[in-house]
């Protein structure tokens, strides 16, 4: 029995695609950390804060699509280099503030467009149809890599 074309192009295709977002995935971490001597989500964390200034914790989580526990190491890495403080907010003294120091606006000035922002950017502006559709197919690629345990980190992140 003939093998059909159509399927292998189609997976040669699906895997060159792959192979092109991971690369521009990574060229772009490569290149901030290169540049500013920071991660791609330490970028992208003071990208968030730069544009929205003053999140609690809880705000700059949903607003990058991760855990808050995620959210809290990677705020605390960026406190211990200088980039930003918490402050406690004056009318709820329970809420904490997330806010960039004069060093971490500068490199959020400087800084490029984060590729996570990107995606998300790009993901939001999809219909509900399309997103299915692509949640669909990663979840199904998750299964076929048996990766469903696998925990997930930030893209390339080296801490």
């Amino acid at each position: 029995m003939p093998k059909k074309i159509v399927p292998d192009i189609a997976i040669s295709e699906i895997m060159q695609s792959l192979r092109r977002i991971l690369k521009a995935i990574h060229d772009y971490s490569s290149e901030v950390s290169d540049k500013f001597g920071i991660t791609g989500p330490q970028l992208w964390a003071l990208n968030t804060i730069f544009k929205n200034t003053g999140l609690p914790l809880g705000e700059l989580s949903k607003k990058m699509y991760l855990r808050p526990s995620t959210i809290t190491g990677l705020v605390d890495r960026l406190e211990k280099r200088g980039y930003v403080a918490r402050v406690r907010d004056q009318r709820d003294r329970r809420v904490i503030k997330i806010l960039l120091t004069s060093k971490g606006k500068r490199l959020a000035e400087r800084g490029s467009n984060p590729i996570q922002g990107k995606m998300i950017y790009g993901l939001t502006g999809l219909t509900d149809g399309e997103l299915r559709s692509i949640y669909g197919s990663i979840q199904k690629l998750v299964e076929i890599m048996e990766a469903k345990n696998v925990k997930a980190t930030f893209f390339f992140d080296k801490e």
